[in-house]
């Protein structure tokens, strides 16, 4: 697929399927289709290069395809592949004690979740037991 076929593709799914009112400001202020990166620049359909400033919103702080990054998933993934949390898991219980090491004393357990809703659920509840308060104070507007 050529460059033009390929942008045309994808801003017509963006613009139908993901979010119409993001497509359409990106595509006014010129914003391509990624196809690749590397390190701390992402390329365009076009082949122009970006300096990312954006980092994935902080999930790519060591740049994009970080070799050892990329060699630890690979190794993870042709040993353990993603686990179902039936059983005891290595890896976990490693980096768990290693922050355990690293933070202020009485920090002595970790809870590993797969998502910022996931996680802030259990900051909730953990808050909860904790305090033996039954209720949270929140905001809304």
């Amino acid at each position: 697929m050529d460059a033009e076929a390929l942008y045309a593709d994808v801003f017509e799914k963006v613009a139908s399927h993901l979010n119409p009112g993001l497509g359409k400001l990106m595509g006014f202020a010129g914003f391509g289709v990624e196809t690749h990166a590397e390190g701390c620049y992402v390329w365009d359909h076009e082949g122009r290069k970006f300096l990312d400033c954006l980092g994935g919103y902080g999930t790519f702080t060591f740049g994009h395809r970080h070799p050892r990054i990329v060699a630890a998933v690979k190794d993870g993934l042709d040993h353990l592949g993603m686990s179902a949390k039936a059983f005891f898991s290595k890896p976990a219980a490693d980096l768990a004690t290693r922050l355990a090491e690293i933070s202020p004393a009485g920090l002595d357990y970790a809870f590993f979740s797969n998502s910022g809703a996931e996680a802030v659920e259990a900051a909730l509840k953990f808050a909860k037991g904790a305090t033996g308060r039954p209720r949270i104070v929140s905001t809304h507007g």
